[in-house]
This record gives C-alpha cells, structure tokens and sequence, in this order.
C-alpha cells in the first residue's frame, strides 16, 4: 500500500507540474498577443513598373524629370491615426505626441491622424507592425501613379480636394500646438479620408494636405542627377530626412505655397523633432 500510495502521489505531483507549465506556456501566449498591433489597417498595393519621378518646373531638388523603376509594394491607405498610435505607445512607452494629455489623444479624435511624432518614433512604429517607412520614389508613385500627374488627383490645382489651409490660421508653433489640443476651437486637422476627390490613382488618400509625412530616405538637397532609376534610395546621413506631402497649416500661409507643396513631386526634409504638421504612413516590401 505505501508504494501504491507513493506512486500515486508522484503521479499527482507531475500532474500539477504539467498544468503549471502549460498554464505558463498559455499566459505567454495572452500577454505576447496582447503587446501585438491591434488595427484595421488597409493596404494599396502599387503594381511593379515604371513612373515619372521629378519635375522640370518645380524647385531645383526635383529636377531632372526622370523615369524610375520600383518593385511591388503595399502602402498605408491613410495617414496613421491617433488610435492606432495610441496602442503603440501603451506597449512600447516612447514619445507622446505633445498635444496629447498624459498618454491620451484629445478626446474625439481617434480617427485624426497622428502628428508631432519624430522620425525615429515613426520608424519604430513601421517596425512595430512589420512594415517600414516609404522610401522617396515609392510615396511619390503612390501619389501620381504612372501618366506624370502634379496632384494626386490630376493637374489642376484645387483646395477642396485636399485639407489645406490657404490663409495662415497661427505664425508659431506654439500656437499651433494649442490648436491640436483644442480641435472645437476651429477646423485643423481633419479625419483621415475626409477628401476622397482627393484621392490618387491607387485610391491612396491625403497624400495632400492633413499631415506631411515622414520618408525613410535622409535628404539629397541636390538634383536627382546621379541616382539610380531602380529601386532609389538614399541611405546617407547629411543632416535631415525628407518629408513628403503638404500640412494643414503652414507659416507662410499664402495660396501659391500651399499649391506648390501640394504637388507630387514636391521636396522638403526636417530635423528628428517632434513638429505639428508631421506624421507618416507605411509601406512593405511584397516579395
């Protein structure tokens, strides 16, 4: 009887043993998928190929007009929102937006995009979902498509396609970081997708106004002279990265500005900072 007794108590001891393990192996499991991106995230894919890149009437940095090859790709439909960025930084605690209250957005405004988010923290969110920021040539075909368009819904300029604010609403950033944080005090930033006459030829929304968006490439304030026409890239580090697109507001606040900064092939770069007309969208490479 004692050996049986034994037996049996051994027996009940690697019982408890194994469910301890997989109850551990099971929380794991929970608490792995809860720190994992939780979105709706909608995808475009732009179709490997040829496009206009540049322009021979904008700045200098844009010239020459030039055409470019890019593989498959996948790119965000919307600027990133605020929700979505909000999950990121609950896992990850990095850098919260300045205009936001602790760690939360201003109320209302989870479909907003997110901006006043540093380069750095928006390559780490790209990484975060396994994606990447866009490179230089992938936004702007993703923008203009392949037939050379200025604007993402063609070649004439129109401010009711694109959320652009033609009449400069504040001249210092503070200001403009008062407005983001009290969104009934006028209309700044609008929901993403708010513009859908606006959208480029692949149906990707507000690559005009809204946000500006952050790009992988550091910036070449030089001609295209030089690149490769496949697959370009530049990975060099002079001092700022580019970014893309217009914003809702700006400092000049004129209507031949924002028509100019709305165009596809338009250039600017800034410093890692956070700044309140900046966010991003991503892309992924499709093998």
């Amino acid at each position: 009887m004692k050996v049986r007794r034994s037996t049996i108590d051994n027996k009940i001891r690697i019982g408890l043993i194994i469910a301890f393990i997989v109850g551990l192996v099971l929380l794991s499991v929970s608490l792995y998928r809860a720190m994992q991106p939780k979105f709706d995230n909608d995808l475009v894919r732009i179709p490997a190929g040829e496009f206009i890149m540049g322009s021979d009437s904008g700045r200098s940095d844009e010239r020459p007009k030039h055409l470019v090859y890019l593989d498959t790709f996948e790119i965000d439909r919307y600027e990133l929102t605020n929700a979505q960025y909000r999950h990121f930084l609950q896992v990850t605690e990095r850098t919260v937006p300045r205009y936001w209250s602790g760690d939360e957005y201003p109320p209302g405004l989870e479909n907003y995009p997110v901006v006043g988010v540093s380069w750095d923290d928006a390559d780490a969110y790209c990484k975060w979902v396994g994606m990447r920021l866009p490179t230089e040539a992938e936004w702007e075909k993703a923008c203009r498509g392949t037939d050379g368009r200025v604007y993402p819904w063609g070649d004439e300029w129109d401010a009711n396609r694109a959320n652009v604010i033609v009449s400069s609403v504040t001249r210092s950033w503070d200001e403009a970081w008062t407005l983001l944080a009290t969104p009934n005090a006028m209309p700044v930033l609008k929901p993403v997708g708010s513009y859908p006459t606006g959208a480029s030829p692949y149906g990707v929304m507000d690559m005009a106004g809204n946000a500006s968006e952050w790009i992988f490439d550091w910036y070449n304030w030089r001609d295209y002279t030089g690149l490769p026409d496949h697959n370009p890239i530049v990975t060099a580090p002079p001092w700022n990265h580019v970014v893309r697109g217009s914003a809702w507001f700006d400092l000049y606040g004129d209507v031949e500005w924002a028509k100019q900064q709305s165009q596809c092939s338009a250039r600017n770069s800034s410093h890692e900072t956070q700044d309140p007309r900046m966010g991003f969208r991503c892309v992924r490479t499709i093998e």
